[in-house]
């Protein structure tokens, strides 16, 4: 009987402590959430900041592209707080703003040490941004870190001076992508998955199937990493005055060992510390004589300097009667799902036609970030593209981080498509996958079936038997009519042969930059270009539009909230914003990817070969 109080208080003591805990944290998250609301919606009010300030662009907030309608996706269970973010239209905005702002001095680039969690094609796109502040306004940019990640390093390069801690480290050894592969794992679960596919790149499935990369895949991402990574030493060549072929050699021979070496290579203009930066900054800014720091002003509060509408930063001029719709296609593409972390067809479709039937939108910039994902809703999504341009309004496509397989299919009825010179794109190409479970669930679980069927095959896609011919040969006629289709829409959306589609099809990956020589993009550019071509596209000069995101109001389901409060806690302890947190993220995609695949039952997909992590 002791015994039987002793576990009934014990679990009762338990019940008790875990909901105060609950309740505490449930009490953080509301004053979070409260605050976050509140900060997004402040700014009404024009406020000044003052003469000689230096507007602080601090790189460990991740800059994003589509506004994050989930407060609880940013808390961090670690810390018990929210994580900031802020999105690529409205910091690029702000620079720009500041270059003509007679109170800004310059800006400061506030590095962290190592990952900085923006992708790669963000990066160009806010280095792009930097380069015509400094151009057009002829304002200082600098910037400091104690280590520099290669994308950091990336970032800095293009400003002014840069400078790091005495003992720091700047990584410089190249590009690399790190596949992973769950054959074994399906092996001793006894799943044996049945891939269909039509394209010999057309990679999706293989980490189901082979133990490594296949020789076409191979090819394609060395292809990719090797134009990704010429870019960004070109680029930075022109910005250090270094030549292309010494910054090779130096990642060749891992030659930057230390600051001095950075130093002594021309990577880095000084070695200083962090309070020696402060003084740098008040020089900078015209207050050493008087002994006073610089005033740093963040993006979240230079924004309260500025026009908002609904919580976000003004693009243009509300006053105009004309507006360019931005219309934002982000993540996997899906028939059904939710809205807020997917591209769900029919609703992508119904906000197209919503701004296709709205008179005061004269023009469409479509913001593709997506690898692609069903080809029924990839056709529903292009047909509305279609439609727009039937209906006079031009269509610009501006890609960011990927818009390939899927992603590209509905982009390539645009007028125009713009690319970055390091986005994912193409991968024309469809496959479909089914699993057979039989071995795993008979010898792992005991479970058996029968089945009572009124034809031959009525139960296709049944996950505990395997296909025969037959079913084999209907899911290959479907996929190769699927191909068909896509590379028609291509051929006829960019004025090309469908023999010269095909050509660049097959699944094949490219970047922007290759996909500009291919004919499969117009030019490489950045959002803010898009919207302005969208402009030029209509006939309407700058000053006679303003730019209005859409979809409007999205919210995340119950279910999208939960999952942010259950499944999500473990990658937010683990990974944060280092590079552990970016492997479990990628083999939580990876693995979410499987799921879904699962799920489809053999549905025909369009999406790209692999979760493509590129480590920079």
């Amino acid at each position: 009987m002791n015994q039987f109080f002793k576990t009934f208080f014990a679990c009762l003591l338990a019940i008790v402590v875990s909901g105060v805990f609950m309740m505490v944290l449930s009490i953080i998250m509301l004053v979070g959430m409260i605050s976050l609301v509140g900060s997004s919606m402040d700014g009404g009010g024009i406020r000044r900041i003052e003469a000689g300030s230096i507007l602080a662009l601090d790189l460990s907030v991740p800059v994003v592209d589509k506004p994050n309608e989930n407060p609880i996706a940013l808390f961090r269970y670690n810390r018990l707080q929210f994580d900031q973010e802020q999105t690529l239209l409205e910091t690029v905005a702000l620079i720009e703003r500041a270059a003509t702002d007679p109170n800004v001095a310059g800006i400061y680039l506030k590095v962290p040490t190592g990952y900085v969690p923006s992708s790669i094609s963000t990066l160009y796109e806010l280095r792009t941004a930097l380069a015509q502040f400094r151009e057009q306004s002829g304002k200082f940019v600098v910037s400091y870190a104690d280590v520099y990640s290669q994308g950091g390093y990336y970032l800095a390069s293009v400003g002014d001076k840069v400078y790091m801690n005495p003992q720091g480290a700047l990584m410089w050894q190249g590009l690399s992508m790190t596949p992973l592969f769950f054959k074994g794992t399906l092996d001793k679960l006894g799943i044996r998955p049945e891939l269909i596919r039509h394209g010999r790149f057309k990679g999706a499935g293989e980490p189901f199937v082979l133990e490594r990369l296949s020789a076409e895949n191979r090819l394609q991402l060395e292809s990719v990493a090797h134009s990704i990574w010429g870019f960004m030493v070109g680029e930075i060549a022109q910005s250090r005055d270094i030549s292309a072929y010494a910054l090779q050699l130096y990642a060749s021979m891992l030659a930057v060992e230390g600051g001095q070496q950075a130093v002594d290579l021309k990577l880095v203009d000084g070695l200083i510390y962090r309070d020696q930066m402060a003084d740098e900054l008040a020089r900078l800014s015209g207050r050493e004589e008087d002994g006073a720091k610089a005033n740093l002003v963040s993006m979240s509060d230079y924004r309260r300097t500025t026009r908002t509408r609904g919580g976000s930063v003004v693009v243009g001029n509300l006053g105009a009667g004309s507006r360019i719709a931005l219309v934002y296609a982000e993540g996997d593409i899906v028939d059904e799902g939710d809205t807020y972390e997917q591209i769900v067809g029919n609703e992508l479709a119904a906000t197209l036609r919503e701004v296709r039937e709205d008179a005061g939108v004269k023009a469409v910039v479509l913001r593709v970030n997506s690898g692609g994902g069903s080809a029924l809703a990839s056709e529903v999504i292009w047909r509305e593209v279609y439609l727009l341009g039937q209906a006079g309004k031009p269509v610009i496509v501006s890609m960011g981080d990927t818009a390939a397989s899927g992603g590209y299919y509905i982009a390539a009825g645009a007028e125009y498509i713009l690319a970055a010179p390091t986005t994912l794109t193409g991968s024309i190409g469809v496959f479909g996958l089914l699993l057979n479970a039989e071995k795993g669930a008979r010898e792992l679980a005991g479970i058996t079936s029968d089945v009572v069927r009124t034809n031959r095959s009525a139960d296709m896609g049944n996950i505990l038997r395997p296909m025969t011919d037959g079913e084999r040969l209907f899911f290959q006629n479907r996929i190769d009519s699927t191909y068909r289709r896509f590379v028609q829409v291509v051929a006829d959306g960019r004025d090309l042969r469908p023999r010269r589609v095909d050509q660049l099809g097959e699944g094949r990956v490219w970047t922007g930059a290759q996909a500009v020589e291919n004919k499969l993009a117009d030019g490489v550019g950045t959002l803010a270009g898009a919207i302005r071509i969208a402009g030029q596209r209509a006939g309407l000069e700058e000053g006679e539009y303003w730019v209005d995101s859409y979809p409007e109001g999205v919210s995340s389901s119950f279910g999208s909230l939960l999952e942010s409060l259950t499944s999500s806690v473990t990658l937010r302890i683990v990974g944060g914003n280092s590079r552990l947190g970016a492997a479990a993220e990628l083999l939580d995609a990876e693995t979410e990817l499987l799921y879904d695949l699962a799920q489809s039952h053999g549905s025909i997909q369009a999406t790209l070969p692999y979760r493509v992590h590129i480590e920079y």
